[in-house]
């Protein structure tokens, strides 16, 4: 198959699936993964799809989410910078909530027992590592969504209105002026606002490849009662 020929098929496929992954190019094109990884990086450079871990997913597919495993090993020095600076904005006796996002399960490297902290999580992951170090943890109950390993539904919401918190650090697949804080799922939009209407301080994390994006379910708008924390070096708050 002709280069151009070949790229075509690989924009079809990410187009009709919303991501693809690279083996499966590989199989449908009768060709090594070596030359799909050279086609999706020419791709992705003339803009016409985004290259990520494994595979290609179409720029346009406002649904898609990579999974923890995948997120987890993706800009990790600017994840571990926003976390850090999270940390920063703890004192000691706070109940807060940390939500399922990767950047957010960072924090847990730099809590110390010592901060005499109460956290409430609706992520399986970042519940085990608190309680490995010895962290009052409370984790919601309900629905594990598999990608994320986050608690999602009606039980969690259930669980959720009956909480308040000191400060509230929640994940976002994209932050956009326009689009607002969005991420791919609904019903962990639905646990991200409540959290935050819950929560005296509110904080979006995000590292700088989450600008500008915008996906399917809204978070919230920009507005000055929340707080970006990015790894630039000044947060960027919503009213300015």
């Amino acid at each position: 198959m002709l280069k151009n020929a070949r790229k075509q098929k690989i924009l079809d496929l990410v187009t009709q699936k919303g991501y693809v992954t690279l083996e499966l190019l590989a199989q449908a094109l009768d060709t090594s993964e070596s030359t799909v990884r050279r086609d999706l990086t020419e791709l992705d450079a003339s803009q016409q799809l985004k290259r990520v871990h494994g595979g290609a997913e179409s720029l346009f597919n406002l649904r898609y989410e990579e999974g923890v495993a995948e997120k987890s090993v993706k800009n990790v020095q600017a994840k571990q910078m926003i976390a850090q600076r999270a940390v920063s904005h703890l004192d000691n006796d706070d109940v807060i909530f940390m939500d399922a996002g990767t950047t957010v399960a960072m924090m847990t490297d730099y809590l110390a027992e010592a901060d005499n902290l109460t956290v409430v999580t609706n992520s399986v992951h970042t519940a085990s590592n608190l309680i490995d170090k010895k962290i009052k943890t409370i984790i919601i109950g309900g629905a594990v969504k598999p990608t994320t390993e986050a608690v999602t539904g009606n039980f969690a919401v259930q669980q959720l209105v009956t909480f308040n918190f000191n400060k509230a650090f929640i994940g976002a697949n994209g932050v956009s002026r326009d689009g607002g804080i969005t991420t791919a799922d609904e019903e962990e939009a639905m646990i991200k606002r409540l959290v935050l209407q819950q929560a005296k301080e509110k904080y979006i994390l995000a590292d700088s490849s989450k600008l500008g994006q915008i996906y399917f379910a809204k978070i919230a708008e920009f507005d000055d009662k929340i707080n970006m924390i990015t790894e630039e070096i000044h947060d960027i708050h919503s009213n300015t």
